[in-house]
């Protein structure tokens, strides 16, 4: 492929790199270098490229695809950034009165009765069958192969007929339908080769003159079909339903009032693809901005996740396309896109062919220093950093939010890079739904709680002197219970005796003794009327297990379990908790000062406030004291914690936490028995998670080394490692 020239040959086709996603779309600013010049983009940065195409003969649909390395060309899909989504609100509200909706093609009827009308509370569409009947059709962004297709719709009072939401058309003889109809109910046809067959019938109460929400949903040839929030619900299989558009039909003499539809595709992670923008919407027209053909200019289009572009024609003259896009670091497989890799972007007809009067673009990919990428764990327990003694650094995380795999991410240059060891032979175990660990010797001992059961795993670290960087026990059930919600944590004796507490429909711990069996699980506060939930353990001195955990009275508890198996009384800590869900993970990670056998314990209650107690040897707790003014943000992306983290270093104990009004990262260090003034440590983000450790740097200084979530809100790509010092004041 030859790129095209520098600025200087201005008779070429060129295209240019814009680096501010949010730029408007025909302005001349945000650039990332010259027309034609190739630029370096930030791996899970989006960015945008524009374009140039000339001389088109036939009208077409455009689409972008992209080489990694030189290698195969693929097509480019539209999945979203920093989550993934592919869902589409199509509404009403802000179009003119008697006009068509922009994007619908009328397949049959008149465009002229499907306009947009004002109702009495917004706008709605008003599709009317007329004397033949009408089917309307929606360019979908991207393929269907499997949906989720909703609708909100309304017949006129006095309707003896209904409509039809459309699914999978190909063409006038090829698609599907569901039909919703005052006196028939619910229908289920697929229309093949012109020919209809009726796959399923279903009673419903469908009133005319009040609203209805239908809901379609295709999956693994499943067709489930909802009507006004499960009042009738029933699934029927499909057996030939190709990934086509969608749209809706109206029967001759009928009526049908629509406020709004949704459409969803299934997410997927690739190394690039195409995203939403919030510059433009989807289909504005461009402007000529770019130096290079001389012939006259017909306006292009800017595309904001979507995979095509509308209909554009063009003979004589040539035209501008600006694509919003992301390269990930991490993807689905999971891959991982490298430093240096170099990525080239072509447009190509509807065949796939590569349109031959066009620009094509270079770019280079580079990763900033502390960026992991990937996702974070989703109720996370300590899950690093953890320090080898030689200085290398380990973290848990998963490579995307639509791959779930357990991955041992690990630095061997002090936090700059970061990537995964043994990754061929990870946990099979997938889903990262609440994660706990410990490093032990050169060992780091996991606990990992998915719905139906919980899972021990250990990964033996770089200074193992026979079998570093390696999975050493994988998958091993430390217990089968299926849990209300996923907490867990992990404590691990001198004797190598593991102790694993985790919820179920309460909570309940088991022992692994030193020969690698497991007990039978034990419940705790068996005789309670509440809920305990979100545990945090952590050894202490003599092998007592610290731990402290959450009731759903709003209560905060604190026990010790002791090496001969019995939990000591519970001693209540705290009042006001919260009662729901989201507030179970109130209890920070323990951090405990083995030199002064002090643990202590960090909470935040429902009012936003963070809280600390301590208990030293077998002493009460030490009276309640405030952390900080600030309110904490909690069940940020349905973590169901507080986002904050504590440490102790020595006699001195740290804590990072995410400011609920600003989702700013700060941090706060206690001296003698007083916490200090917080520290703005990240600003501009939208921070959900922070989980860290004391480091040690090669020249003996002492860190606070983190990971966070700079605000990917559950999505993939937004992991970075930062440290600030803790021997300065």
């Amino acid at each position: 492929m030859v790129l095209s020239p520098a600025p200087g040959a201005a008779q070429e086709l060129t295209y240019r790199i814009r680096s501010d996603l949010a730029a408007p779309l025909n302005a001349d600013t945000g650039w990332a270098g010259e027309p034609g010049e190739e630029a370096t983009v930030q791996a899970d940065r989006p960015f945008r490229l524009r374009l140039e195409i000339a001389n088109a003969k036939d009208e077409a649909r455009y689409a972008l695809q992209a080489r990694r390395n030189g290698g195969a060309w693929e097509t480019l899909e539209a999945h979203d950034f920093p989550y993934p989504v592919r869902e589409l609100e199509i509404e009403f509200s802000e179009q003119q009165p008697g006009t068509n909706p922009p994007g619908w093609t009328v397949a049959t009827g008149s465009p002229a009765e499907f306009t947009v009308v004002d109702d009495a509370a917004d706008r709605v569409l008003r599709a009317a069958g007329g004397e033949r009947g009408m089917m309307a059709i929606y360019p979908a962004p991207w393929p269907l192969p499997e949906f989720s297709y909703g609708a909100r719709f309304r017949l006129p009072l006095g309707s003896e007929s209904g409509f039809a939401l459309i699914f999978g058309h190909v063409d006038a003889g090829n698609y599907g339908l569901v039909r919703f109809d005052p006196e028939r109910g619910i229908s289920v046809s697929l229309i093949v080769g012109g020919r209809e067959m009726l796959v399923a019938q279903h009673a419903a109460s469908i009133i005319p003159g009040i609203w209805h929400e239908a809901e379609l949903e295709l999956e693994n040839g499943r067709l489930e079909v909802t009507l006004n929030d499960d009042a009738v619900q029933f699934a029927t299989a499909i057996k030939a339903a190709a990934p086509g558009e969608p749209g809706i039909a109206v029967p001759a003499g009928a009526v049908v009032e629509l406020a709004d539809l949704s459409l969803e595709g299934v997410a997927r992670t690739p190394r690039v693809s195409i995203v939403a923008t919030p510059a433009y919407s989807d289909g504005d027209a461009t402007a000529d901005l770019l130096p290079g053909s001389p012939a006259p200019f017909a306006p292009g289009f800017g595309l904001s996740l979507s995979e095509r572009t509308p209909r554009w024609t063009g003979a004589n003259r040539h035209s501008e396309f600006e694509w919003p896009l992301v390269v990930r670091r991490y993807a689905d497989g999971p891959q991982v896109n490298e430093a240096g890799d170099r990525f080239d972007f072509r447009m190509v007809d509807a065949a796939g062919q590569p349109v031959a009067n066009s620009a094509a673009a270079r770019v280079t990919l580079a990763v900033a220093p502390g960026h992991l990428g990937g996702t974070f764990v989703e109720n996370p327990g300590r899950i690093g950093p953890w320090q080898a003694t030689n200085g290398d650094l380990y973290v848990i995380m998963e490579p995307t939010e639509t791959d779930n795999k357990l991955m041992m991410m690990k630095s061997a240059d002090g936090g700059r890079s970061w990537r995964e060891v043994d990754g061929a032979n990870r946990p099979d175990t997938n889903d990262l739904e609440s994660v706990d660990s410990r490093l032990v010797g050169d060992r780091i001992h996991i606990a990992h709680q998915v719905t139906s059961s919980v899972r021990y795993h250990v990964f033996r670290t770089s200074d193992h002197p026979t079998h570093p960087d390696s999975w050493e026990i994988r998958d091993e059930v430390a217990a089968r219970a299926q849990a209300i919600a996923q907490t867990a944590t992990i404590a691990v004796r001198s004797d190598r005796s593991v102790v694993a507490i985790f919820l179920a429909d309460r909570l309940h711990y088991a022992i692994r003794r030193p020969e690698g069996v497991w007990s039978a699980p034990v419940a705790i506060d068996a005789e309670a009327s509440f809920i305990n939930a979100g545990p945090q353990a952590i050894a202490g001195r003599g092998d007592s297990v610290h731990l402290a955990y959450f009731s759903d009275d709003g209560g905060t508890w604190y026990r010790r379990l002791l090496p001969d198996g019995t939990l000591t009384a519970r001693q209540r800590l705290a009042e006001g908790a919260g009662s729901g869900r989201a507030e179970y993970g109130a209890v920070l990670p323990l951090a405990y000062d083995r030199g002064s056998d002090t643990v202590s314990i960090a909470y935040r209650l429902d009012d936003g406030s963070l809280w600390e107690r301590r208990v030293r040897g077998g002493s009460a707790p030490t009276p309640p004291v405030r952390i900080t003014d600030r309110r904490v943000i909690t069940n940020a992306v349905d973590s169901q914690q507080a986002a904050a983290d504590l440490v102790a270093d020595g006699g001195t104990s740290h804590v990072l936490f995410v400011d609920e009004g600003t989702r700013s990262i700060f941090s706060i260090r206690q001296e003698n028995d007083e916490w200090q003034v917080p520290v703005l440590r990240i600003k501009d983000i939208q921070g959900s998670w922070v989980r860290g450790n004391v480091i040690e740097r090669p020249d003996g200084n002492r860190v606070y080394g983190y990971i966070y979530d700079a605000g990917s809100q559950g999505g993939a790509g937004l992991n970075r490692y930062r440290e600030y010092s803790l021997d300065a004041n």
